[in-house]
């Protein structure tokens, strides 16, 4: 039976298996902050901090300088072990086949997954539906990508501040296993590539 998803966080203690989602709604887009001005010519600038990284919009609960181990049983597919990627960005997309945000993002996700399969993994994460209904979808958009279920709504839930869900969110690590970025909301190809580039350290200018 198809049904864990859990998470660890550190390197040597694990953590108690995470609630999953029961609520859904629409996510307001996320807005874009500014950097400040450098107070003079002098000092080295400090670099932009990224405004979907957890702690700074309150997308989700999960440390962002520790290494995170995330283990899901997935659909027709072997385990998902978080820690088999290290050296690779790692994008979790968090939907539902009847959210409509998460079909309009739905194509993006597919090409930007087919773009960047030798050094970014995408992983969908689908909430409470049956197989039959995700291997329909998977099938109607040509999913490449593993997605991992819970059936039973018990898991994912308590990685959201106060617990408050949202389709689609997607979590992305960077390639040593720690937080790079987590928004609410559907996204655009372009919006994709953008975060790929930050977890990965290259410029986004």
């Amino acid at each position: 039976m198809i049904h864990r998803v859990s998470f660890v966080a550190g390197a040597a203690s694990l953590l108690a298996a995470l609630p999953l989602v029961a609520r859904t709604e629409t996510a307001e887009p996320a807005r874009e902050s500014s950097p400040s001005p450098a107070a003079s010519a002098s000092p080295a600038p400090k670099p932009k901090k990224n405004p979907h990284v957890a702690g700074a919009n309150d997308v989700v609960t999960l440390p962002e300088n520790r290494h995170i181990e995330w283990t899901m049983e997935v659909l027709d597919g072997p385990e998902f072990r978080l820690s088999a990627y290290r050296g690779k960005v790692v994008f979790v997309n968090i939907f539902a086949t009847w959210c409509g945000p998460c079909r309009v993002e739905q194509p993006d996700v597919v090409a930007f997954a087919n773009a960047h399969a030798d050094d970014t993994v995408v992983i969908g994460v689908d909430v409470k539906e049956e197989d039959n209904v995700v291997r329909a979808y998977r099938k109607r958009y040509d999913i490449p990508y593993p997605i991992a279920m819970d059936r039973y709504d018990t898991r994912v839930r308590g990685i959201y501040r106060e617990g408050r869900m949202v389709f689609p969110t997607t979590i992305v690590f960077k390639p040593d296993g720690t937080l790079s970025s987590a928004w609410k909301g559907n996204r655009n190809r372009a919006w994709f590539e953008y975060e790929r580039k930050a977890a990965l350290g290259e410029s986004t200018d």
